[in-house]
């Protein structure tokens, strides 16, 4: 299963992320351990898991050149089981969807099989200004590619 969740900051995506990680299954087998993306490099994390594979440091956030393109060469190209997550995953999967023939096959429509969009911030996180502003910004991204998106999405909000 490869899983990418979408949210801004403080939403619960590394939480969400661990917790699949650990309860990942292929149909019938035995649960499995995913490799889990965080899309922010290392020095951004307020708490680093040691398990977790971090962007490299120095790419810029956005142009051709940036975090989200990254992700599209780098991890949507990986057999799973695997999970993405971070506030630039809604930018990647936009991505991808405008050139999916160059990522993959003409039956492989989607660069992951399910994605999970967490819709508001936890209600015991404290979130400052610029975060809500940030999570603004990643669901007027994700809003403009939901409905390409739509059969594999799967939409959380916290209570």
């Amino acid at each position: 299963m490869r899983t990418v969740i979408v949210g801004g900051p403080r939403c619960g995506k590394s939480w969400l992320a661990a917790d699949l990680s650990l309860n990942t299954s292929e149909g019938s087998g035995p649960l499995g351990t995913a490799q889990i993306y965080c899309g922010d490099p290392l020095s951004k994390v307020k708490e680093p898991m040691p398990t977790v594979h971090y962007l490299p440091e120095g790419l810029p956030f956005s142009g051709d050149n940036g975090a989200a393109q990254w992700i599209v060469d780098n991890w949507f190209a990986m057999p799973g089981p695997w999970v993405c997550e971070g506030h630039v995953m809604a930018r990647a999967l936009r991505r991808w969807m405008h050139a999916p023939e160059q990522y993959g096959s003409a039956d492989d429509h989607f660069p992951c099989d399910r994605i999970i969009v967490l819709e508001n911030h936890h209600p015991l996180a404290e979130v400052t200004g610029q975060q809500r502003a940030m999570h603004k910004g990643v669901m007027k991204v994700w809003s403009e590619i939901a409905s390409y998106y739509h059969s594999i999405t799967t939409y959380v909000e916290h209570q």
